[in-house]
């Protein structure tokens, strides 16, 4: 009998620490699924403003506990639909190039790498070009730079959706400054101004900004 009761409170003695390694275990092997399944890196688009149509990278960093990430947005467009349907602008000569490049932080909230995160970040807006009429050509070359803070989510694993919104904290300026330069070589300052107050326009002059961006992560 003694020996049966010691045999049994050897048991339950091992079974205890079996339960004991395997719940000391469990956080280790959520830790390795963890980071099976974050995906540091992403590559993707993003479609809105002041993007307009661009690329995307980010990097999810190693800094508080991998919920920190570097990003980094880039667009160039090349196109005479950004000049208009001007008569008088009907060269074949016309180049109006729109460059807009923004790098920052972004902070994941609650998940490592994925689900809502704000972001800190400096963009900046290039448009250069030169625009032809009959006796004149208009040269532009200006910039606008601002700091800006966003508030978006990225959902998916492998294949991601990117919905962004944000604040410009120095808004695009109403007019674009140009010189004006004539045939017999005189020239003179011109400003173009945007129809600011007309919605939804008057939206991205008082410093909002939107984007949609899909991508791929590894």
């Amino acid at each position: 009998m003694k020996t049966s009761l010691k045999i049994l409170i050897v048991c339950a003695i091992m079974l205890n620490i079996g339960n004991i390694h395997a719940q000391k275990s469990l956080p280790i092997e959520e830790n390795e699924t963890r980071e099976r399944k974050l995906r540091p890196f992403r590559i993707g688009a993003k479609v809105g403003f002041p993007n307009i149509i661009g690329g995307n990278l980010e990097y999810v960093t190693p800094l508080l506990n991998e919920k920190l990430a570097v990003s980094v947005d880039y667009s160039t467009i090349k196109s005479d639909w950004l000049i208009g349907d001007e008569e008088e602008a009907a060269s074949e000569n016309n180049e109006l190039d729109y460059t807009y490049i923004e790098g920052g932080l972004n902070y994941y909230f609650f998940k490592p790498g994925r689900g809502l995160y704000g972001g800190l970040s400096y963009g900046n807006i290039n448009i250069k070009g030169t625009v032809h009429y009959e006796d004149s050509r208009d040269i532009i070359d200006t910039s606008h730079g601002s700091v800006n803070i966003k508030l978006g989510a990225k959902l998916g694993g492998l294949f991601y959706f990117r919905p962004e919104v944000g604040y410009s904290f120095s808004p695009l300026p109403d007019h674009v400054e140009a010189v004006r330069v004539y045939n017999d070589g005189s020239r003179e300052t011109m400003n173009f101004e945007f129809d600011s107050d007309v919605t939804p326009y008057n939206l991205l002059f008082s410093g909002l900004m939107a984007n949609i961006g899909i991508g791929f992560a590894f």
